[in-house]
């Protein structure tokens, strides 16, 4: 076989792809589910980030140190 007929057969291929409505409903599927992933809507960051800190400095290094060990 040479080239041009691989080719051929190739891009046939692709157009029976392209036709039938399985494949389409498949890549519909695919395209909808990477959407979000392209979205790029950052970080999420909370209205109201009022968290209590948990002791005083010295005690939350003192936890540290103790965990680190």
């Amino acid at each position: 076989m040479d080239s041009k007929t691989t080719q051929q057969q190739g891009d046939a291929n692709q157009q029976k792809a392209e036709n039938n409505s399985l494949h389409k409903k498949a890549t519909d599927g695919i395209k909808k589910a990477f959407q979000a992933h392209s979205a790029n809507p950052g970080p999420a960051i909370p209205k109201e980030f009022n968290v209590p800190e948990e002791g005083t400095k010295e005690e939350r290094r003192a936890k540290a140190k103790e965990m680190n060990k």
